[in-house]
């Protein structure tokens, strides 16, 4: 991938992980999970296991959302550095 697609492909994800739609989305998710996590009677364990393994996405998915965002911030402090 060229440098530009990078460019253009980190300020995709910033603006998506900027968007209020996006942000009150991935909480809602969270959110539903969470009442799963917490609405659920003891003999449900598989269920609160599978809402924190949702949980576990959603953050992985944003974690990556913001590697990518955050790639040209990185990429400019390395050649300031050399």
């Amino acid at each position: 991938m060229q440098n530009n697609d990078k460019a253009i492909l980190a300020q995709w994800a910033k603006n998506l992980l900027n968007d209020d739609f996006f942000k009150e989305v991935l909480n809602n998710l969270k959110n539903e999970q969470i009442s799963v996590i917490i609405n659920t009677s003891a003999e449900e364990c598989d269920r609160r296991e599978d809402a924190y393994r949702h949980i576990k996405t959603l953050e992985l998915i944003t974690g990556h959302l913001e590697g990518i965002a955050s790639e040209t911030v990185i990429r400019e402090k390395k050649w300031k550095i050399l």
